[in-house]
């Protein structure tokens, strides 16, 4: 109805204007006419030209819509036989840039739609006329088509940067952290001025996640913050004691000797402190897994003996419940920081007169270890963050180990594409089980 009166208003001007120039070139004759039947023929005028403009414009619009008319056919004797030809022609051409250009619009959306990173492009009246569902994920929404960019984008550095390049007509930078429930999430976005003509642009915003850097970074001075803090306890008590002794204690025997020993203790927990954080950079490095077939039970007892010390202070049973044949293939080394690890914590952590069990089982793609202490149990906030460097369970042994012997299991258990997993409390203790894959040699 809307386009019906659209037709008939700008017929009823153009008839308006004809009749207006017609009056003032024929004046006598106009108004002869006009008295006898004008306003019939005005009405006529009118219905006549709205039909006109109704097909000149509906043809107009497959033109511009891309739906362009069909060839014209004339016999070669027609003397317009020669224009239908070139009109051919031209709706040839217009018809292949028609297609080409479809083609490459479907290429770029599906490659704007493929990005990782989340686009969207403000035209030059600041509203929105292309995005991605990354960019739709991003900003948590769906419809974005049409709004401008002040509604898009609800936080306040993000219009301020986006309006700045309207203004200045410069590409900027900004480093953008979202925030969510948990953790934040970190963005850098690239907001690119495009000039499309003289007059015309476009503005382009660029999201690129960068949060596991930021939580890298988080995580490595952290890191560097517990590695200083562990390595200057041991280093403090050495420094203090060779003091005291070279100020004069060396004299008194007794002293002495009790110095001397603290000083082998705190030497030996920063020796294991670093090559602890050796075995974490050691894991960390990709290389190819070195596959050797290994009785995992001599293996085991052989690791044992290393901490018969430790296990006849507390009085421990130690049971390795493995059968003498059972045969797997792995990386020693990885393997060696497992089970060196998980026996140390087993000990360590265990009461006095209590019990550690080493058992192992397989299947047909996968065979686990499980060690098992009567000692402590875990919290179930422990069980998250347990595997966390240098965390520590029992704040109260914060002294006992370097808080990375469960950070290297981990790993190495993921070097080794496996998993591990606590359970605690567990039959009055907690329990250590590692699955890992049977390699083939």
């Amino acid at each position: 109805m809307r386009e019906l009166w659209r037709y008939l208003l700008l017929s009823l001007g153009e008839v308006l204007a004809v009749v207006l120039v017609y009056g003032v070139i024929f004046h006598e004759h106009f108004l002869t006419v006009w008295q006898e039947e004008g306003a019939a023929w005005i009405f006529l005028a009118v219905i006549l030209v709205a039909l006109g403009n109704y097909l000149f414009f509906k043809r107009l619009s497959e033109l511009v819509e891309d739906q362009p008319s069909r060839h014209v056919l004339l016999p070669k004797d027609d003397e317009y036989y020669q224009l239908s030809r070139l009109v051919n022609r031209l709706q040839s051409k217009q018809r292949i840039l028609l297609r080409r250009y479809q083609q490459q619009n479907r290429d770029y959306l599906t490659l704007l739609q493929s990005l990782t990173s989340g686009v969207i492009v403000f035209d030059q009246r600041k509203e929105t006329v292309l995005y991605n569902h990354v960019l739709a994920s991003i900003l948590n929404t769906t419809e974005l088509k049409g709004q401008p960019f002040y509604q898009v984008f609800t936080a306040v550095e993000l219009i301020a940067v986006t309006q700045k390049v309207y203004q200045t007509k410069e590409d900027q930078r900004l480093l953008w952290q979202k925030k969510v429930a948990r953790d934040n999430e970190w963005f850098e976005v690239q907001v690119v001025y495009v000039p499309l003509s003289r007059h015309h642009y476009s503005v382009m915003c660029i999201f690129n996640d960068v949060t596991e850097i930021k939580q890298l970074e988080v995580k490595q001075r952290e890191f560097m913050a517990n590695a200083s803090h562990e390595l200057k306890t041991p280093l403090t008590a050495i420094q203090g004691f060779s003091e005291t002794l070279l100020a004069g204690a060396l004299d008194d025997k007794k002293s002495a000797l009790y110095f001397v020993q603290i000083i082998f203790e705190q030497s030996q927990q920063l020796t294991e402190l670093i090559e602890d954080i050796s075995a974490l950079a050691r894991n960390k490095k990709t290389q190819e897994l070195k596959l050797e077939q290994i009785k995992l039970k001599a293996f085991c007892e052989q690791i044992l003996t290393s901490y018969l010390a430790q296990s006849k202070a507390k009085n421990l049973t130690l049971e390795v419940q493995i059968p003498d044949d059972f045969e797997i293939n792995c990386d020693i080394k990885y393997l060696q920081h497992i089970v060196s690890n998980l026996i140390q914590n087993a000990i360590r952590y265990n009461v006095v007169d209590g019990k550690l069990k080493i058992t192992a089982t397989s299947s047909a793609n996968e065979w686990c270890l499980v060690v098992y202490n009567t000692g402590q149990t875990l919290a179930n906030a422990d069980k998250e963050r347990i595997y966390e460097r240098f965390y520590r369970a029992d704040k109260a042994r914060s002294a006992e180990g370097s808080g990375l012997g469960l950070a290297i299991v981990k790993e190495a258990v993921e070097a080794l594409s496996g998993q591990i997993v606590v359970t605690s409390p567990y039959k009055n203790g907690t329990k250590f089980t590692v699955i890992l894959p049977l390699f083939l040699t």
